[in-house]
């Protein structure tokens, strides 16, 4: 602790520029600041670029969950910058690049890190790069590939064949990081391996493997920035010294968990974060790594309007202050933009939908929890004393109520931060409270003058005291600080509250006049040297003395405005005022860019109604473009410079899919009589090396073992002679089905339970199915076994869990001799797959897949017709068990200043047991189950999605019943309505059935 107490000292005297470098602990990374030979340092309080300190407030995206690219994550970045996010923490995934052991690992599309790297450099966002080999991340196997569940040595570990296995991939990931380390590119941060855990005598090998990885990332360029490592829990892992430590430890909290189903339930909030990582490494700045943004949910969940409830706004004003309390300095919200588990992604206990309940939804609108978030960082990155400060109480003490909880910290210049909450996270009702806080003039309660803070139930603020802005400073305020800036000399300094709460704020001035213009809910006064302002906000309010101004909001005002800096003013794009001119912009939904040239005041950005727009800018302004088009100006009664941003985007016609014209085929060819099989590969191997040994049976019918990863895969066994049934243990994680044939006589079908399920969820069965004497033919008899997995498991443990079979485990026929032969089938060319640009990922193996017929160009001119055949619909649907393909086309003209989310909507009937796969213009959008739920909607993104001509739409039905199915009703429809300044969105330019199934 002397140590420590020493390192701080050193560094608290060095503040903001010309920081001072102190001696590096003995065995410590060489990333401190004072390391001339890196180009991203950090101490024990913050991180530094360029020689100044700064707060990385990031947040996570994958941008393979967004395959439409370029276009897609400029957009993102974009609405995470505007929203205050300085960083994207990136998850790559080793298994999209790599579709067979010893390939070629493709880096193209979506997997492309350089396309990554260059946009976020464009837009201004900093990168911390997750690319494994492991991630974790829901997704199948963690992101491993699926050919590694055949490679015997263990994963995770430094053993000879699991370190041949990723060496290439991460090598070159490195070369494709290295010309992108800061100061050259936006990447500040690499990540060895994901919640990872250390070597034991029973688990050997672990650090090794861990420190093979950062040898292998420094042999390979990465000398610049810091090697992290994020820590599931705060337990130390990697922290250092010792084998596989990491420069920059950091660790991940999800504080109220995952249950979704329960979303008004929140824990207590933790009061020991900074008191763990002061046990843990108290000379490295405090990094969550991942901080709950957001939660998962499971097949059968309450669907993720629910999660986002449990992982509202509120939950970001109480938690992430909480953070901001203990200290923290790195910051990243998983998720922030979850996207889509397309083509296979998900692991099994998760669905299509990653939409997370994140900041930003799913079809990329923007959320409460967003705006919430923007306030938080904007005050952040305004206060550059924040990242020195340190605590100097933590309890009830400050206050009048024993239900408010204070967290004070001062900063080594005096400025003092007071972040209050209540008690109890329990508590839903209003508490009125006096607050003690230290200011120039000593210890004062406020409010001095008359009213009561107050807090609502679950919710923070954050109160300062002798807090600069500009030359002017607050001696104290109990409204929050949103942001300030300087324009034209004057000194802005922007507060808010929730409307019905009073404030009150004191501000030393030589001033003798103050005027106060807009809602006068707000009132100031001179008084002994100070301007003392109070009321309760209502709207804005704007008070102006001397080199000063103060705007306050209320808060619903404040959530609508927007800080964007000036583009093209210098210094490093990641720079945030107050640092860069900027400029203060009112009403619009999103506000992308700001540019003034001459005197006008160029900005770009989004609408969803025709808005008031309010903008307060440097008196050289004299008109204001939107999306290039001239506004009619007027000043408001605050002094704002004031347009009318009209809506130009008409609601969207979609088509119906009730009037489409479908065509339709059975995609079950396999129960047929006289299905040839010979093609297929013959499934002869009688023993495996992975550590899930088959139940029964002689051969090994694991899909995997024959090159056959993901999606549908169905297993055929002959036999002759008079079986009277056959056992099947058939395995295919949480929520998997299967259906099972003899001949062409269905003999039932199973499915999983969820992973939540009270008996502890199932992901195989064990079931007898018995045959009718008459159904078993004289020669060649054929069980058919249709398997709809869930993915590849998760590896979390390091035990070797992704390696768990997918298809049938174990089987035993009854009553007669053995199978003689078994066939296995998957997606078309297992491994070698024919499609690089979606990627190995993207189909599975059910004949319509094999077929190509979800692929642009299919030539259906032999499939059945809705114009004469009234039950070729999936509204009509089937009336056995079986499988059926239904494929429409459609066109979208949709205005090029628009951006309109289109989802694919489903009414869901949970008491019939079918599975639906979705497939728009050859891409994998869904993967619906009418039995489990809950996602009923599915995004279809533009640039997948073409919103300015055709598109080719198929959908399956697969009964699991007996007496068939139907979908109860389908249909296009739009989640949104944006007059947009995004950038264009093309349609992703994918081979279609003429390249693809010569």
């Amino acid at each position: 602790m002397m140590k420590w107490l020493l390192l701080s000292a050193l560094a608290l005297a060095a503040q903001h520029l010309g920081v001072l470098s102190y001696t590096v602990p003995q065995g410590s990374p060489g990333f401190y600041h004072g390391n001339s030979s890196a180009a991203v340092t950090f101490d024990a309080h913050s991180m530094f670029l360029d020689n100044k300190r700064l707060f990385v407030f990031s947040g996570e995206f994958h941008p393979w969950r967004a395959p439409s690219g370029k276009a897609i994550w400029r957009d993102v970045f974009e609405k995470m910058k505007a929203a205050g996010f300085n960083t994207a923490s990136i998850y790559f995934h080793w298994g999209l690049s790599s579709a067979k052991e010893g390939g070629a690992l493709d880096f193209n599309f979506f997997r492309s890190h350089t396309d990554l790297y260059e946009v976020a450099k464009e837009v201004g966002i900093l990168i911390i790069s997750r690319p494994g080999p492991y991630i974790n991340a829901e997704t199948t196997a963690g992101g491993f590939p699926g050919w590694l569940t055949n490679v015997p040595a263990l994963a995770r570990t430094n053993q000879t064949g699991f370190t041949n296995a990723w060496m290439p991939y991460i090598k070159a990931v490195a070369k494709f990081i290295e010309p992108f380390q800061y100061p050259n590119g936006p990447v500040i941060a690499v990540q060895s391996e994901n919640e990872f855990f250390q070597s034991f005598p029973d688990n050997p090998g672990r650090a090794e493997y861990m420190q093979l990885i950062e040898d292998t990332y420094r042999a390979n360029g990465i000398t610049k920035i810091p090697i992290t490592h994020n820590d599931a829990h705060p337990q130390g892992a990697y922290a250092g010294p010792g084998l596989g430590a990491v420069d920059l430890y950091c660790w991940d909290e999800y504080p109220n968990g995952f249950d979704c189903s329960h979303p008004t339930v929140w824990g207590q909030v933790d009061t020991q974060l900074n008191a763990d990582h002061q046990k843990i490494d108290p000379d490295v700045m405090w990094s969550a790594a991942e901080f709950q943004g957001g939660s998962f949910d499971p097949w059968g969940g309450p669907g993720y309007d629910s999660c986002y409830q449990l992982l509202n706004e509120q939950f970001a004003n109480v938690y992430y202050k909480n953070n901001y309390a203990a200290q923290v300095t790195l910051q990243s919200l998983y998720m922030t933009y979850g996207g889509t588990n397309w083509g296979n992604l998900a692991e099994p206990t998760v669905y299509t939908s990653y939409d997370y309940g994140a900041p930003i939804r799913e079809d990329r609108t923007l959320s409460p929890k967003f705006n919430e978030i923007k306030l938080q960082s904007h005050f952040l990155h305004a206060s550059t004393d924040f990242v020195l400060s340190t605590m100097t109480s933590a309890d009830t003490s400050l206050s009048d109520k024993g239900q408010v909880f204070t967290t004070a910290l001062s900063s080594p210049s005096g400025v003092g931060f007071y972040v209050v909450r209540q008690n109890d996270n329990a508590i839903t009702t209003r508490t009125d409270f006096q607050l003690k806080m230290n200011t120039t003039a000593g210890v004062v309660t406020v409010p001095q003058f008359g009213g009561t803070n107050s807090l609502e139930g679950r919710e923070s603020k954050i109160f300062v005291t002798n807090y600069p802005f500009g030359s002017n400073k607050l001696a104290y305020s109990t409204a929050e600080v949103m942001t300030w800036t300087t324009i034209d000399k004057t000194d802005i300094v922007v507060l808010y509250a929730l409307a019905g709460h009073t404030i009150e704020a004191s501000i030393p001035t030589t001033a003798q006049k103050v005027t106060v213009s807009g809602s006068t809910s707000v009132t100031a006064k001179v008084s002994n040297g100070s301007v003392v302002i109070n009321g309760s906000p209502s709207g804005a309010s704007v008070i102006t003395f001397g080199s000063a101004k103060v705007v306050v909001f209320d808060k619903a005002t404040a959530l609508a405005w927007w800080n964007p800096r000036l583009a093209g003013t210098g210094k490093t794009p990641y720079d945030v005022a107050p640092d860069v001119p900027s400029v203060l912009v009112g009403g619009p939904y999103f506000v992308r860019s700001a540019t003034q040239h001459g005197s006008v005041l160029a900005l770009t950005g989004d609408l969803n109604a025709t808005t008031t727009l309010d903008v307060i800018a440097s008196s050289s302004v004299k008109s204001i473009t939107w999306n290039g088009k001239t506004l009619s100006v007027s000043k408001s009664a605050f002094g704002s410079i004031r347009a009318t941003l009209p809506f130009g985007v008409k609601a969207p016609t979609v088509p119906s899919l009730k009037d489409a014209t479908w065509l339709c085929e059975d995609s079950l060819p396999e129960i047929k009589d006289g299905f040839d099989d010979s093609s297929w590969v013959t499934a002869n191997k009688t023993s495996t090396p992975r550590p899930q040994q088959p139940t029964g049976g002689k051969f090994v019918l694991y899909a995997d073992e024959y090159g056959f990863h993901y999606g549908n895969t169905i297993a055929r066994g002959h036999f002759t002679g008079n079986a009277t049934g056959v056992k099947l243990n058939v395995q295919g994680g949480f929520n998997f089905g299967y259906s099972v044939w003899l001949n062409n006589k269905f003999l039932g079908s199973n499915q999983g339970t969820n992973a939540n399920a009270a008996n502890g969820g199932l992901d195989q069965t064990n079931d007898t199915w018995t045959f009718n004497t008459a159904d078993v033919r004289p020669g060649d008899n054929v069980v058919t076994v249709v398997v709809d997995t869930t993915g590849l498991n998760e590896d979390q443990g390091g035990d070797d869990f992704f390696k768990t079979p997918r298809g049938v485990r174990g089987y035993q026929l009854l009553g007669g001799p053995d199978f003689s032969v078994w066939k296995i089938q998957g997606n078309l060319g297992g491994e070698n797959g024919p499609d690089n640009t979606r990627g190995p990922l993207n189909e599975g193996g059910l004949f319509f897949e094999r077929q190509g017929a979800h692929l642009p160009g299919f030539p259906a001119t032999n499939w059945a017709s809705s114009k004469t055949d009234s039950t070729c619909s999936p509204t009509v649907g089937i009336t056995t068990a079986g499988i059926k393909a239904y494929r429409t086309t459609f066109n979208l003209n949709f205005p090029a200043n628009s951006d309109i989310p289109i989802a694919l909507k489903f009414t869901r009937t949970p008491t019939s047991s079918y599975r639906t796969i979705i497939y728009i213009n050859g891409w994998q959008f869904g993967r619906f189950s009418s039995k489990d739920g809950p996602q009923t909607l599915f995004p279809l993104p533009e640039g997948i999605l073409n919103h300015q001509g055709e598109n080719e739409l198929l959908v399956t039905i697969w009964s699991l019943d007996a007496q068939g199915a139907k979908i109860a009703d389908i249909g296009l429809v739009n989640t949104a309505t944006i007059d947009s300044g995004k950038p264009p969105v093309g349609a992703v330019s994918s081979p279609g059935f003429a390249q693809l199934r010569r």
